[in-house]
C-alpha cells in the first residue's frame, strides 16, 4: 500500500532537488549549444589544427561514459589548482558533454543545405561567416531543431549521474528521501513524474516553435538566388 503521506511531507524537499536540476540544465545547455556551433563549425574548417582539435574534443566526449567524464571533472580539476562547488563541476561536464553532440547535429544540417548555395554566397563577395550567418544558419534551424530537443531531453536525464559526485539534484534528493523514509516506491514516483513533466513541457514547447518556423518557412523564399539577393540588400 501506498504511504500517501510521504507525498505531503517530502514533495516540498524533492522540489529543492527539482529546481537545482532545473538551474544545472538550463546553465549546461546556454553553454552547450553555442560551443557545439564552434565545434561544429571548427569540425568543418580547412585549418588542419583547428579541424583537429575540434574533431578530437567531439569524439573524445561522445565515445567515452558521461560518469567517467564526471570523474574526470571532479576528481581532477583539483590537482590543477581548480576547485569548484561540486554544481558547478556538473554544469561544466554536462555542457561538455552536451556540446559534443550539439556539435554533430549542427554540422549535419549545414551539411545538408546544398552547397551551391555557399558557392554561390562566395560569388557575390560573402566572406564565409556572412554566408554562414545570413544564408546556411537560417535554413539550417528548422532541420536541427528535433534532434536538439531530443539531445535536451537525454542532458535533463543524464544529470541524474551527478548525484555520484554529491550535488543535490531531483536523484540526490530522492536518494536522500528514500534514507529517510525506507519507501523506494513513493519517492521515485515523485522524482519520475517530476523529470517526465519537465521533458514533456520542453518537448511540447519545442514542437510548437518547429510548427511556427515551418509555418514562416512556407511564406519565404526557398529559392537560393532570391535568398541571396535578400542578404545581399540587407549587407
Amino acid at each position: 500500500m501506498l504511504e500517501y503521506q510521504i507525498f505531503f511531507d517530502y514533495f516540498p524537499m524533492i522540489l529543492l532537488g527539482f529546481w537545482l536540476t532545473l538551474k544545472i540544465v538550463i546553465c549546461a545547455i546556454a553553454l552547450g549549444i553555442p560551443l557545439g556551433l564552434i565545434l561544429a563549425l571548427g569540425r568543418r574548417s580547412n585549418f588542419i589544427l583547428i579541424s583537429f582539435f575540434a574533431t578530437s574534443f567531439i569524439e573524445l566526449f561522445r565515445n567515452t561514459p558521461f560518469i567517467i567524464q564526471v570523474f574526470l571533472f571532479y576528481y581532477v580539476l583539483p590537482f590543477y589548482g581548480l576547485r569548484l562547488p561540486a554544481e558547478y563541476v556538473g554544469i561544466l561536464a554536462l555542457a561538455a558533454f552536451g556540446s559534443a553532440y550539439f556539435a554533430e547535429i549542427i554540422r549535419a544540417g549545414i551539411d545538408s543545405i546544398p552547397r551551391g548555395q555557399l558557392e554561390s554566397a562566395r560569388a557575390i563577395g560573402m566572406t564565409d561567416w556572412q554566408s554562414m550567418k545570413n544564408i546556411i544558419l537560417p535554413q539550417t534551424l528548422s532541420i536541427v531543431l528535433p534532434p536538439l530537443t531530443n539531445q535536451t531531453l537525454t542532458l535533463i536525464k543524464e544529470s541524474a549521474i551527478l548525484s555520484t559526485i554529491t550535488v543535490h539534484e531531483l536523484t540526490m534528493t530522492g536518494l536522500m528521501v528514500q534514507g529517510e523514509t525506507f519507501r523506494p516506491f513513493e519517492v521515485f514516483i515523485m522524482v519520475a513524474l517530476l523529470y517526465w513533466a519537465l521533458n514533456e513541457t520542453i518537448a511540447t514547447i519545442m514542437r510548437r516553435f518547429e510548427k511556427n518556423i515551418n509555418k514562416s518557412r512556407k511564406t519565404m523564399p526557398t529559392d537560393s538566388s532570391v535568398i541571396l539577393k535578400q542578404s545581399e540588400n540587407t549587407r
